[in-house]
């Protein structure tokens, strides 16, 4: 049976750098953190019942690809993506306890402080495939029409990759880092057209409706949440005229 599991170059890369420098303690608090994040994204996805295709384990989390359609409700996705962060959160009540009753050295528990909070604060930049740019679509898919939210996702996404490489004084792991987004971020911009379009062609197949109503001017404005009237037109009629040409 093959394994969902698969463990990115880039993580190997750093985590033997970490071994060969001799900072185990910095291994074991960092596997830790990624661990209960990773637990965080994992409790969503089985309390939401979705399947899990792939778990790419990543230096700063890992990417968990889902047989998820593309149309899952933007509370569940919000909660999906952001509950790893959380997890980030509960884990400061064990490490506090461990560290008053002497059971963890000063190091130890200044090791976990740094990168418990810098792993937070990097998951939660709007970067693609990041945590951040996963909740903050989730939330701007829910005010505005979910073709322009991808192209709002990829515009911030390229701001801040710019902002963040300006500001990396040649730290080799972050430069390393910085590349991987670059490529992600590029392959989500190549396939804009591609999600949009799987995104209509899933409404037509398993003719997802909502009880909320958007009225919108073309197929392109159409809203992830609402059930939408295009000119006029019932939602359904649209995505027929569309998609039954290909039946």
């Amino acid at each position: 049976m093959k394994s969902i599991f698969k463990i990115n170059p880039v993580t190997y890369f750093l985590l033997l750098s970490i071994l060969m420098c001799g900072y185990f303690n910095y291994f074991v608090v960092i596997f830790v953190i990624l661990f209960f994040h990773e637990i965080g994204h994992l409790m969503m996805i089985k309390l939401f019942n979705e399947k899990i295709k792939k778990i790419e384990i990543l230096p700063f989390g890992a990417i968990i690809k889902m047989d998820m359609q593309t149309n899952i409700f933007s509370i569940k996705l919000f909660l999906i993506s952001s509950f790893g962060i959380v997890m980030q959160f509960f884990l400061y009540v064990p490490f506090e306890y461990l560290y008053n009753n002497g059971v963890m050295n000063d190091l130890t528990y200044q090791i976990f402080l740094t990168y418990n909070k810098f792993i937070i604060l990097f998951n939660i930049m709007p970067v693609v495939p990041l945590d951040g740019s996963k909740v903050l679509g989730s939330i701007l898919e829910m005010i505005i029409p979910y073709k322009l939210n991808l192209k709002l996702i990829n515009i911030v996404s390229v701001f801040v990759i710019v902002v963040f490489l300006s500001i990396n004084d040649f730290n080799l792991s972050l430069i390393v880092i910085e590349c991987f987004l670059v490529m992600e971020t590029l392959k989500l911009i190549r396939n804009h057209n591609y999600i949009f379009n799987s995104f209509l062609l899933e409404r037509y197949l398993y003719n997802i409706e909502h009880k909320r109503v958007k009225r919108v001017r073309s197929i392109k404005n159409i809203y992830k949440n609402y059930y939408n009237f295009i000119n006029n037109i019932r939602e359904r009629d649209v995505l027929m005229a569309k998609f039954k040409p290909f039946n």
